[in-house]
């Protein structure tokens, strides 16, 4: 077979695969490019084109399919490839967790084929849910409404977000003079809450004086911060050392108030009774003297006094 015709054979199989109104000309471009390299290819042998050589280079070039799809714009991405793993993971582990909480049903005496046509397949819902969330992404993506716009990190550690910044002082201010009026507006609160928000007459007059001054020295600092729009050493460790002081003057040295926790009841003395209690040693031997006898035993002989486990309980005439 003429080389020429194998080429040709080769190069109307790729067109098919073509859109139609791109196959004229891809296919012009095509014959060229493979006459080219099989002038090279026969030139480097220092052999005439022959049958062998020629689909040896074809080999080389790529099937018809593969050459197509090099010509062929690309189709929509359902899945594209950085999101794969992910989307491989959240199918396995939703599967895996649906089996395992229906498997046990199993191993306590329902039939497993009954659990395999019910859970177990049923559970390979939850890929083909991903499936469509993606095919749901694609079009959206396709679209361009939502497409994602890129903007450069933010390299330096020590540069601030003025938003959030700012949301923070604001509620820095309601909270600092919420606390503030508590001692005048917390006994107005219902029961429950007066109790809840007041405060402890030792702190009002030792401690909460010098909690305004560490306050306000914390939002002077983080308005520095704001202005400037990024942190300095000097102000991170100023912002530390006033935060450290702050929680020492609410916070520490705080100690559990012991009188107001509850008292254990006090043992009410019991009755005399015609039972004595006696040491261990003293029942062993058989003696138990009058000066042994105490009052309050318990009911039963043999038993050891829960008060005094060396104390053994025998019965002492009346």
């Amino acid at each position: 077979m003429n080389p020429n015709d194998v080429i040709e054979a080769y190069v109307l199989d790729v067109m098919r695969r073509l859109p139609g109104r791109e196959r004229n000309g891809i296919g012009l471009e095509l014959r060229g490019l493979l006459a080219d390299m099989l002038a090279e290819r026969a030139e480097s042998h220092a052999n005439p084109a022959d049958d062998a050589l020629v689909l040896a280079m074809l080999r080389d070039f790529g099937t018809p399919a593969e050459v197509a799809a090099r010509y062929r714009p690309p189709g929509v991405v359902i899945i594209p490839a950085e999101q794969t793993r992910s989307f491989v993971l959240l199918s396995v582990v939703g599967i895996v967790l649906q089996w395992a909480l229906t498997l046990p049903r199993v191993f306590q005496g329902a039939p497993l084929a009954g659990w395999w046509f019910s859970w177990g397949l049923g559970a390979l819902w939850w890929p083909g849910f991903l499936a469509m969330l993606a095919v749901i992404a694609a079009g959206i993506r396709q679209t361009g409404l939502f497409k994602p716009g890129w903007r450069p990190r933010v390299v330096d550690p020590e540069r601030i977000h003025r938003g959030s910044l700012a949301v923070g002082l604001a509620w820095f201010l309601v909270g600092a003079a919420l606390v503030t009026a508590l001692p005048w507006i917390a006994h107005r609160m219902p029961a429950p809450l007066a109790q809840v928000f007041a405060f402890d007459a030792g702190f009002l007059h030792t401690r909460a004086p010098w909690v305004l001054p560490l306050w306000l020295a914390s939002f002077i600092t983080l308005a520095l911060v704001f202005h400037r729009g990024r942190w300095s050493p000097p102000m991170r460790w100023t912002h530390i050392a006033v935060s450290m002081a702050s929680w020492r003057c609410c916070c520490g040295g705080l100690r559990p108030d012991r009188s107001s926790w509850p008292r254990p009841p006090t043992r009410a003395p019991r009755a005399a009774s015609n039972w004595s209690c006696c040491s261990s040693s003293s029942t062993q031997s058989g003696s138990c003297t009058a000066s042994a006898r105490v009052s309050g035993c318990p009911a039963r002989t043999g038993e050891v006094d829960p008060l005094d486990p060396s104390m053994v309980i025998s019965a002492s005439a009346p």
